[in-house]
């Protein structure tokens, strides 16, 4: 199937679920092939649970996810969703037993036959799923070698590994120095291009997200808010909305959005 720039690729249509209490309320997203998608909110707003009905991990209480050219995730087995989108989960947990190419290895694993034995096809994506995240020279180093930078581009090229057409990454650049969280954002970005994905970003880091995402959607108490590029999603009302607080804005000439929070001193 040829997939253009801008085909939806994954598509969550009014789906709602709930834990005791509703958690996602008419969620609606699409993901479109070639661009990264942010989705910014405050804590609790249902950022990570979105993903993980994205992912097919949760199942909608109502609404749909549809995957092009597979229809809903719900009735595909697991393994058959892992092939095609592939999930950063925050804090993913690594093997530090596990060299650097062992644990990128396991991105195969929804591809292997039932007795589960690598190919050399299957070395070779491992090795450019390194390469695309510039883990090469880590190759056969115990993963416990790795810096905080490093383990995070390393969950980055498991996920790679899996060769998926949706890649869905939660809060990647939490607890990083800023030079990682660029770093990690710019490879995301220009993967997401070279590879036509269809990305979903979630982070708190605003001002990081804006600059390097196609488009934005913000969710509040579980649902959309407004979705479209940062010009037309970020100003002083939606961020006061989402987060509380006020806000300056000022916008470079590049078009991307710089966001400060007004700091009170007698805000208690």
């Amino acid at each position: 199937m040829t997939v253009c720039a801008g085909d939806i690729i994954l598509e969550a249509r009014g789906v709602s679920f709930s834990y005791r209490s509703p958690v996602i309320r008419d969620f609606s997203l699409g993901l479109p092939a070639g661009l990264v998608s942010g989705i910014i909110g405050p804590n609790g707003s249902g950022k990570t649970t979105a993903l993980r009905l994205l992912d097919g991990i949760l199942r909608p209480a109502s609404g749909d996810v549809l995957l092009r050219g597979a229809g809903s995730l719900q009735r595909l087995k697991r393994k058959e969703i892992a092939r095609r989108i592939a999930m950063v989960p925050q804090n993913g947990t690594v093997f530090y037993y596990q060299t650097v190419f062992q644990f990128t290895m396991q991105g195969r694993s929804p591809h292997l036959s039932l007795l589960g034995f690598e190919s050399a096809l299957d070395e070779e994506i491992t090795l450019r799923a390194l390469e695309m995240t510039q883990l090469t020279g880590y190759l056969h180093a115990p993963v416990s070698t790795l810096s905080g930078g490093e383990k995070q581009r390393l969950l980055l090229a498991r996920a790679l590994a899996q060769q998926p057409e949706v890649l869905l990454v939660d809060e990647l650049t939490a607890n990083l120095d800023i030079n990682y969280q660029v770093e990690l954002m710019s490879l995301i970005a220009r993967i997401t291009r070279e590879k036509h994905l269809a990305t979903a970003v979630v982070s708190h880091e605003i001002n990081l997200l804006a600059s390097f995402a196609d488009r934005i959607a913000l969710i509040e108490g579980g649902t959309i808010l407004e979705q479209g590029s940062a010009a037309e999603v970020i100003n002083l009302g939606n961020l006061k909305r989402l987060f509380g607080l006020d806000f300056s804005l000022r916008w470079r000439p590049d078009g991307k959005p710089e966001i400060l929070p007004i700091i009170n001193e007698g805000r208690t």
